[in-house]
């Protein structure tokens, strides 16, 4: 059985401004934030948690056309500690304030989760109402996040060291041995060779996988180099400063999302977009999203795992590809976004937040 680790200061915190509770009840809360930030993780992990944590128009356990039911009754059967009487229908205040917990412990090495918070957050546009500051937390998680997976390969880690065969017997030992007294310390030395063995391909496989990650962050950077270098918008195959300034956000954040090969990409993708011609003017999102091509609008969006809660760029686009019209998406995207028709943002901001839901729907390692 995982030993539970004491208790974070921050969650004692939070818990108690909340529900005025420092109990074996917040304790046991504590447990079940734990291990729902300790079971294996995933896209649809961070989607639900997300959505519980902002209270989402769309339900946490999924529409209709989403496959979130297994990942929402996981959460809400574990995120109480092991309390039955916990009815997730009747506790919606403490299951959002919990899921927030759990997304916080996500943030040490989970991008997924950083990044689904920030997508929602929308540039502060949404603010659910937490004893944290959620958002914020989620922009310094990623930060760390980019500098910790971007780092460069240590030589000296990668090198490895004999293995050590334990297994010993004396040669006048063996000499007095019957039969099935040999056969038994042959299968000893068998054992032990085999878990020397053992270590050593471990320990390969983690210098392979450490090579794998340091050649796909060179690959990322040489293409993310010559593609700012050449300043052509390849899906285009027009200079930078030829590219309509409403197109610009999403044509440019998409391609240097396909560029991108380790999330949560790296921390300079603000300079990227500032040396590509983005400018911080205001921009309406629905008017962005009139202006690119329909069927780079279809193909962008086509995600199955598009979300109202944590894409909304890319939810547009697949609305307004599904419509295909420049007026009649924007009521529906609206209703189901919770974002008003007209709601505007920076250029900057709108591809960074066009990027990080490229990388939260199709970057996973």
């Amino acid at each position: 059985m995982t030993k539970i680790p004491q208790i974070d200061s921050d969650f004692a915190r939070w818990y108690a401004e909340a529900f005025m509770d420092e109990t074996t009840r917040r304790d046991q809360r504590w447990k079940g934030v734990v291990d729902v930030a300790e079971s294996e993780v995933d896209h649809q992990t961070a989607e639900v948690l997300t959505r519980l944590a902002f209270q989402t128009l769309v339900p946490a356990a999924g529409r209709k056309s989403e496959n979130l039911g297994d990942a929402y009754k996981a959460i809400t059967s574990t995120i109480s500690g092991g309390d039955v009487a916990f009815d997730p229908a009747q506790s919606e205040r403490e299951l959002q304030i919990l899921s927030a917990a759990a997304l916080v412990r996500l943030f040490e090495y989970f991008p997924g989760a950083a990044l689904s918070v920030s997508t929602a957050s929308f540039g502060g546009v949404r603010r659910p109402n937490l004893p944290m500051d959620l958002a914020g937390l989620a922009e310094k998680a990623l930060v760390k996040l980019s500098s910790r997976k971007h780092s460069r390969t240590d030589i000296d880690g990668l090198k490895l060291a004999a293995p050590k065969v334990e297994f010993a017997v004396a040669t006048e030992a063996i000499q007095s041995m019957e039969p099935a007294q040999l056969k038994t310390q042959f299968n000893r030395l068998h054992a032990a060779t085999a878990k020397a063995i053992g270590h050593v391909v471990a320990e390969q496989n983690r210098v392979v996988t450490n090579l794998h990650h340091q050649s796909l962050l060179d690959q990322e950077e040489l293409q993310m180099l010559w593609w700012l270098i050449g300043e052509r918008s390849r899906s285009l195959d027009k200079d930078f400063s030829e590219i309509d300034g409403l197109i610009k956000p999403l044509m440019l954040a998409y391609e240097l999302g396909e560029m991108t090969a380790v999330s949560p990409g790296p921390a300079s993708i603000r300079a990227m977009f500032s040396r590509a011609g983005i400018s911080k003017n205001e921009v309406r999102v629905a008017d962005a999203v009139n202006a690119v091509d329909l069927d780079w609008a279809k193909t962008v969006s086509a995600s199955k795992s598009v979300s109202p809660a944590t894409t909304p760029i890319h939810f547009a686009l697949e609305q307004r590809a599904e419509l295909g019209s420049t007026d009649t998406w924007q009521a529906a995207w609206s209703g189901l976004t919770g974002l008003a028709v007209d709601v505007s943002l920076p250029s900057m901001l709108l591809a960074e937040l066009f990027y990080r839901e490229h990388l939260f729907l199709f970057v996973s390692e």
